[in-house]
């Protein structure tokens, strides 16, 4: 099976395919963004005089810090509703595809995710000890918040890349290479910090661009977000819930890895395997969709 279900998330683009709206969706979408998380740490700093809480989600090393990060990706999401209103003639849910079937594409590939990485857990072996994060107890009171949280962060990403991003342009431009790769690279770009990854930032993107890719042909092939919005939220979920590294979205983690995400001799070797898992994810989870 090919592209053809991706039409019925093309169709309701049509319209309003034009660039110059794409670009000043997008160009909406960041400002948004970029002003209600202004306003957003505006309000901490009115509630927190002293500014810890501030200090706690600037450095997102713990649950509170992260929880709050996490949150402010709903901010995120709020540019394209409002685009599709405004530029396109389309409404919001055709960002996302039909209900029912993204619903149960998000549930089978979230499983399919899950399933391989239970399996990995167990046949490969992990060459380090793993240090504790969370205390037990706390961690697992904390998961549903944490589960939201996460549910929001990717969400908010898939509908702006490839709910909104990937369908305007593939409205527009038939070719793949425009309408996988653009909205891939933009994504992974987001990803570049080289004050959390150091000389690893190169390859984080690398690593976020090739995940970015599989979910966009995900999204073509099963005609609704869902398929990769159930990748990408159990993806982090395994990242950010279980095991994560020290520092930057560490708070909400059940262990830690014993070393930096910007320790080179250490993460290398990782980053390879991480590779290889978002091709296998992709693989099962088009083995599950049979797609």
């Amino acid at each position: 099976m090919g592209y053809e279900r991706h039409e019925a998330m093309i169709a309701p683009a049509r319209a309003g395919a034009a660039v110059w709206r794409t670009t000043l969706g997008v160009g909406l979408t960041a400002a948004v963004y970029a002003f209600a998380l202004m306003q957003f740490i505006g309000l901490l700093s009115a509630l927190d005089a002293s500014d810890e809480l501030y200090a706690e989600f600037y450095y997102t090393d713990t649950p509170v810090g992260t929880l709050l990060a996490l949150s402010t990706f709903a901010f995120l999401a709020a540019g394209p509703l409002i685009a599709c209103r405004l530029l396109h003639f389309r409404r919001w849910q055709t960002l996302i595809g039909p209900s029912g079937q993204a619903t149960w594409d998000f549930l089978l590939a979230a499983r399919a995710v899950v399933i391989l990485a239970a399996v990995l857990w167990l046949l490969v072996p992990v060459p380090y000890a793993l240090e504790p994060g969370l205390a037990p107890g706390r961690w697992l009171a904390l998961l549903p918040l944490t589960t939201l949280a996460i549910f929001v962060q990717t969400g908010a990403e898939e509908l702006v890349f490839r709910g909104y991003l990937q369908t305007q342009l593939a409205a527009r431009f038939r070719s793949p290479l425009v309408w996988m790769l653009l909205p891939s690279a933009l994504f992974a770009l987001g990803h570049y910090s080289p004050d959390t990854y150091g000389a690893n930032a190169p390859w984080i993107v690398a690593l976020t661009f090739a995940f970015g890719l599989a979910a966009a042909d995900l999204t073509a092939r099963t005609g609704s977000l869902g398929a990769a919005m159930g990748f990408h939220f159990a993806n982090n979920m395994v990242a950010m819930a279980f095991i994560s590294f020290p520092g930057a979205f560490s708070g909400l983690a059940l262990y830690l890895l014993p070393f930096g995400a910007d320790e080179v001799g250490a993460v290398w070797p990782l980053l390879w395997s991480e590779f290889a898992v978002v091709g296998l994810s992709w693989l099962a989870i088009r083995v599950a969709l049979r797609v």
